[in-house]
């Protein structure tokens, strides 16, 4: 944290919430399907899967979702019950391209290998809302980051091998070629399996780098695809554009946002974090908060006072700990910032509750 001059917090922005948060990630139930064939999808592991909530029904109905930490703990019980060890690997060779509903086709009928990748990065949260992907370009290469908006470090190697090896050989089938010329860079230590990777991975990899991406020639994006078709294109995208529209739709709401800033008020999302979150811009951002008579610093200020008039009530804690604890490290801009809340200072809204109870 670095110092801060007004009555404002110091928050640590990851860019996306981490801590806590996995409650409201999902994945679709395609998604979820596959995952469930490929870990053999018989009466063992269907059972595992209903001990964790996710019946037959649900994997069945294209139009659910399922939440993300129920589907990571059914992994993992499969794992140590069969000692799979590179499940990430058995899982993305498996999820073929065509499978992913809409999105998937939208891919395959893109014009361009670019345009297919500029579709997957576009649209991926209508099927997968626990990460991020981010494209970037430099020199003659573009770099296709995942970044990940969960902190549980086990599920990390699962995810980033099924992933990668999905976006791999999405754009092998769409191109028609092996993707020799890719480098692979995964954000954690090379896993004890690591030979492995050559079996399933077309071009160089490298391990611990310090975040995961897929680095490909730019020459690459103008590859045509081998199964473009222009009317199919334009139908699924339309679809998934509506799709983005009714995920907005169903989450951006005032009372969505205060939930996740909640979560971590020390770590609280930006104004852009939250535009990230639900893929909107920051102006469409401000739009909604006004429409609801609100904006981000009222939001904001209300969760800090709510933890902070509850840490008052009912803790012994110092009034120093408790503006750390939401963000402040200047305590002088935390008693400010409280005073304007409260109309006192936070030892004497202390005394005054405390006499109360």
């Amino acid at each position: 944290m670095t110092k801060n001059t007004d009555d404002k917090p110091v928050t640590k922005t990851t860019g996306l919430l981490k801590q806590g948060a996995v409650s409201a990630y999902f994945v679709s139930a395609n998604y979820a399907n596959l995952v469930f064939h490929a870990l053999g999808g018989d009466e063992d592991v269907q059972a595992c899967f209903e001990r964790h909530g996710i019946s037959q029904e649900l994997l069945q109905n294209t139009d659910s979702k399922i939440g993300f930490e129920a589907l990571y703990e059914t992994v993992f019980e499969l794992l140590k019950k069969f000692e799979l060890k590179d499940a990430g690997l058995s899982i993305g060779t498996k999820l073929h391209v065509s499978s992913h509903g809409t999105l998937g086709m939208a891919v395959i009928s893109a014009t361009t290998v670019g345009q297919a990748i500029r579709d997957a990065a576009k649209y991926y949260k209508t099927a997968i809302n626990f990460i991020d992907v981010d494209l970037f370009y430099e020199d003659d290469y573009i770099f296709i980051e995942i970044l990940e908006s969960y902190d549980i470090p086990e599920v990390r190697t699962i995810v980033v091998e099924a992933l990668m090896l999905t976006l791999q050989n999405a754009l092998e089938f769409v191109s028609g070629q092996k993707l020799t010329c890719s480098k692979v860079i995964f954000g954690y230590p090379q896993p004890d399996y690591s030979k492995d990777y050559e079996n399933y991975f077309s071009g160089q990899i490298e391990f611990s780098g310090d975040r995961h991406m897929m680095v490909l020639p730019k020459t690459v994006l103008d590859m045509r695809c081998i199964s473009a078709d222009e009317n199919i294109h334009r139908l699924a995208e339309e679809q998934l554009q509506q799709k983005m529209q009714d995920i907005r739709d169903n989450n951006l709401t005032v009372q969505h946002v205060l939930n996740l800033m909640r979560r971590a008020p020390d770590q609280m999302p930006s104004l852009d974090d939250l535009a990230t979150i639900f893929n909107v811009s920051s102006r469409t951002m401000i739009r909604h908060f006004q429409a609801e008579g609100t904006n981000y610093r009222e939001l904001r200020d209300r969760v800090h006072r709510e933890f902070a008039t509850d840490s008052l009530r009912n803790t012994d804690n110092s009034v120093e700990s408790i503006a750390m604890e939401i963000g402040y490290q200047d305590t002088a801009s935390f008693r400010r910032a409280f005073k304007r809340w409260c109309g006192q200072s936070p030892s004497a809204y202390r005394a005054e509750h405390r006499r109360d109870s």
